[in-house]
């Protein structure tokens, strides 16, 4: 997805749009135990913390392809 499609997406998820790198837009939702969910246009992860986030090991994982 393009950067404005993330940002749509995100206002309307209450989340935010960040480009990840490469010109790849993704969408955080943060939950309220510290958790996290992260969208993009190929997947659908949750990751337990910021560290699962920087070492690849989401919780959960839903590809849309």
């Amino acid at each position: 997805m393009d950067n404005e499609q993330a940002e749509i997406l995100a206002e309307a998820l209450g989340g935010t749009a960040w480009d990840s790198g490469g010109g790849i837009n993704v969408i955080k939702l943060e939950r309220p135990n510290g958790s996290f969910v992260v969208i993009s246009d190929e997947v659908v992860c949750e990751y337990g913390s910021e560290e699962d986030f920087d070492n690849n090991k989401p919780v959960s994982s839903i590809f849309l392809h």
